[in-house]
């Protein structure tokens, strides 16, 4: 597809709830924004709360509380994050049937099924979240490569010494 061809993020939503293209699809659309570009990401969110068909989470506590905590703990624990910075702070959690993007004050929950509103101190936890985890990756993956820096000067200043001297 051209870029002018492309859907919206919010049309991109849209197709995969209508089975056009797979959630993958969808997150490659938003992971694609620089990360200085959080208001493209916080007017998505205006989009989908707008949409006539949004439900909003019930925050009354059901009997059969436990499956649902299981499942939105297995959702969170098999996920991928993305934070975009400030001025305009935003997070995208993709998990392995749900998409949850965050402005920190107001949240959406994106799933094949439909699209439900979050409640403000969820929506800025999960910010949160997204944040701590793309911060954590960072470190984990600065010291890495501090890592295989090190072996690199090892190993080479290993192989020079190994080099006979001519006399």
């Amino acid at each position: 597809m051209s870029e002018q061809n492309e859907p919206s993020l919010i049309g991109a939503v849209q197709a995969w709830q209508a089975t056009q293209l797979t959630q993958e699809d969808v997150v490659t659309r938003f992971t694609a924004l620089p990360r200085d570009e959080g208001h493209v990401v916080r007017q998505a969110i205006t989009d989908l709360l707008a949409l006539p068909d949004i439900t909003t989470t019930a925050a009354a506590p059901s009997t059969d509380s436990a499956p649902a905590t299981d499942a939105w703990r297995a959702e969170l624990m098999a996920g991928r994050a993305r934070a975009w910075n400030s001025p305009d702070p935003a997070g995208l959690l993709v998990g392995p049937t749900v998409l949850i993007l965050t402005d920190g004050r107001r949240g959406v929950v994106v799933s094949a099924g439909g699209t439900r509103a979050l409640s403000s101190s969820v929506s800025a936890s999960l910010l949160l979240l997204c944040q701590t985890i793309v911060m954590a990756q960072n470190a984990l993956n600065e010291r890495e490569m501090g890592t295989l820096r090190q072996q690199r000067i090892e190993s080479a200043s290993t192989s020079m010494s190994e080099i006979d001297i001519i006399s």
